[in-house]
Formats: C-alpha cells, sequence, structure tokens
C-alpha cells in the first residue's frame, strides 16, 4: 500500500482569519462584534460574550473544542503518540494554526519525534504575523504559503489583500528560514485568472526576487465551499501550456525550482506514468482527529465527502492498526483502476457512483472523448 514514508497532512485548526469562497476545509472565521464574539462557516455559526482574559482566537478555539469541532491540546498530544514509530512526515496546515498560539507546542513535539527536517507548515501572512512565524522555524524543514497573483484587483476566489499579505509576511522572515535551513516554497494554484504567459512571467520573477526555493503548481479543486464554484475549469492544452511556461522560467532564470501536483502530472505521461499518490503515498487527519484518504476529501460543509474514507480516529488508535483495517487495504488495490486520474475529481464528476465514483475514468482533465 503505502511506498516508503507516508505523507501525512494534518488539518491542525480551521479558524483563519480570511473567508475565502474557495476554502476546501469551510474554516472558521473568528470575528469580534461589539462585546461579543462570533464564530462562522457553512457548517457552524455562534456568538458569545467576549472574555477579556484571552485573544479572540484563543476564545474561538475554546468554543469550537466545547462543540467538538475541533481537537483540545490534549488531543493533539495524543495523536502524536499514536503516530509514534511510523515512517511519515507531516504537513500541518490550516484554517491558519498559527493563530492558535498553543499548536506551537505541537510542533516543537513533532519535531522531537520525527525530526525537523519531516515537519512542514502551511500558513497565511495574518498567521505568521500574529502568531510569530520566526518561533517555529528552529522545529520545520519546510514553510508553505500560497500565492497566485500579482494582481490585487484580480483576486481569483480569494479574498483582496490575501496575496500581498502573504508575500509581505514572507518577506520579512525569509532570512530567516535560509538561516534555520527551512526550504520555502510558494503554492500557485493554476486558473484562467493567472495562465496568461506574461501574469506567469511577472508571478515568477516576483517570487524568485523573494528567493523562495519551489514554486508547487497546483490543480484548483472544486471542494469544500469551492463546491459551488462557477470558475470555468481550464482545458488540457491550458494546463500544460502554463506548467511548460513556468519550466521554461526555471531554466531561463536558475530557479526557483518547479514542481507540479499529482492531479496535474498525467498530462504529460511520459514523465510520470501513474502518479496519483491516492493511498499510495499520502493520507490526511481532519481538525478532529478523523484518519481519512485524502487532503481535498472534503465537502461543502467540511466533512469528508464519503463516509467510506473515514479510517478511524487517531485519539483512541495507532496509526499502524488503522492504516492495516480491511477497508482501506480493499480501497488501496483499486488505486490502478483509474491510472493517472485524480480520484477526488474522478468522484465529483461521477457520485451517485457512491465509493466506485473515486476508481472511475471521469476525471475530466484525462477523460478520453
Amino acid at each position: 500500500m503505502f511506498e516508503g514514508k507516508t505523507g501525512i497532512i494534518w488539518t491542525l485548526d480551521k479558524i483563519c482569519e480570511w473567508n475565502c469562497d474557495f476554502c476546501c476545509v469551510d474554516s472558521y472565521g473568528i470575528e469580534k462584534n461589539g462585546d461579543s464574539i462570533t464564530v462562522r462557516s457553512n457548517s457552524f455559526n455562534y456568538q458569545e460574550p467576549l472574555s477579556s482574559s484571552e485573544d479572540i482566537y484563543q476564545q474561538g478555539q475554546d468554543i469550537l473544542v466545547r462543540h467538538g469541532l475541533s481537537l483540545s491540546l490534549e488531543d493533539k498530544f495524543k495523536i502524536l503518540e499514536n503516530l509514534k514509530g511510523s515512517n511519515i512526515e507531516i504537513g500541518f496546515s490550516g484554517g491558519d494554526f498559527l493563530l492558535n498560539r498553543e499548536n506551537l507546542e505541537v510542533i516543537k513535539k513533532a519535531s522531537t519525534m520525527f525530526g525537523k527536517e519531516n515537519i512542514g507548515i502551511t500558513a497565511t501572512g495574518v498567521g505568521m504575523r500574529i502568531g510569530h512565524i520566526e518561533d517555529y522555524l528552529k522545529y520545520i524543514g519546510q514553510l508553505d504559503f500560497t500565492f497566485d497573483n500579482t494582481d490585487e484587483n484580480d483576486e481569483n476566489h480569494q479574498q483582496p489583500g490575501y496575496n500581498d499579505s502573504n508575500l509581505i509576511s514572507f518577506r520579512k522572515i525569509v532570512e530567516n528560514c535560509h538561516a534555520e535551513k527551512v526550504i520555502t516554497q510558494a503554492l500557485v494554484p493554476i486558473s484562467n485568472t493567472n495562465k496568461n504567459p506574461d501574469t506567469i512571467t511577472n508571478l515568477y520573477s516576483t517570487l524568485k526576487d523573494t528567493t523562495v526555493d519551489q514554486v508547487y503548481l497546483m490543480r484548483t479543486l472544486p471542494v469544500g465551499r469551492g463546491l459551488h464554484s462557477q470558475l470555468e475549469p481550464l482545458s488540457p492544452d491550458d494546463y500544460r501550456s502554463v506548467i511548460e511556461k513556468y519550466y521554461e522560467l526555471e531554466k531561463e532564470l536558475s530557479g526557483p525550482r518547479v514542481g507540479v501536483m499529482c492531479a496535474l502530472k498525467y498530462l504529460f505521461p511520459e514523465k510520470w506514468d501513474d502518479p496519483c499518490t491516492f493511498l499510495r503515498s499520502t493520507i490526511d487527519i481532519t481538525s478532529i482527529g478523523d484518519l481519512i484518504a485524502d487532503a481535498f476529501a472534503y465537502g461543502l460543509k467540511g466533512e469528508p465527502l464519503l463516509q467510506e474514507i473515514v479510517f478511524g480516529n487517531l485519539k483512541e488508535n495507532h496509526f499502524s492498526e488503522l492504516i492495516t483495517r480491511q477497508q482501506i487495504q480493499d480501497l488501496a488495490k483499486r488505486v490502478h483502476e483509474n491510472k493517472g486520474h485524480c480520484k477526488i475529481m474522478a468522484y465529483l464528476n461521477n457520485s451517485s457512483a457512491g465509493i466506485n465514483g473515486l476508481f472511475s475514468k471521469t476525471d475530466p482533465l484525462y477523460t478520453e472523448k
């Protein structure tokens, strides 16, 4: 099943300053309204009096823990203990978990257990600033942030200021990253708003100027809040042209290095025979500790797309026990049935087939007409 080291994406907390239409996990916005605090998302809306003794993010997180929608610090430590002894690397994500100050203790413990080189985090500019990202750098091997446009008037599906905030915060700590030998990576979801060659050149050149190490080209998957997206999908030729342009710039400007998401690699079958990582090298932990098949397998309200891909909870079970269950073994045996197709996109285009939709040849990027 898993081949070598397993990459785990852990949605550590879903609180976030931003309210992006395309949030793939339906993050929780925390807002101060006079003497009250509001927690809002597609799945949960709640208000209570504002506490004077806590910052709004800590109080918002406490609300989520009380309602069973997030893990306590004790629960997070339990999960780390249930990962002990596994050959893994962990990418901590959100929301923006840096807004919850106690998460520094989680990263420290994970770094001690699995090694700094096996710990990565994804953050926004707000989280980097408020959460003091510099305190994390000695415990991680990689820092990711999203940057997909230099034009703040063309924000695709992020809120105005999102990209600019991410880049500004990153620029302030990039030298610290170099000093701590932290690999830095800009995540670039490809869309109709950034596919133009001039836009690509401007974006890539901007990232080179920041001395970011890597650019990771991503396919925009309509999951989470994005399930109601009206964005027109790109054609295979569009994606190929964009990817080839980035490779051209990498060669011309000698970096940053360009990486490509597995859901796009089958556009180049001569380079990648069967690039899908689904239940082969990656898996996901949700914000309540459930082990599920994929980091993009979320519905409109942040729920798993299918109950059949929920394998158990890591607060009560060791990772090694969960991944040897027959349920996951049976699914893993089927991953080659739709070679190259993104399992999530295949399911979204054939959801009436239930679990079989994951393994159908219905990813529109690779469907034979």
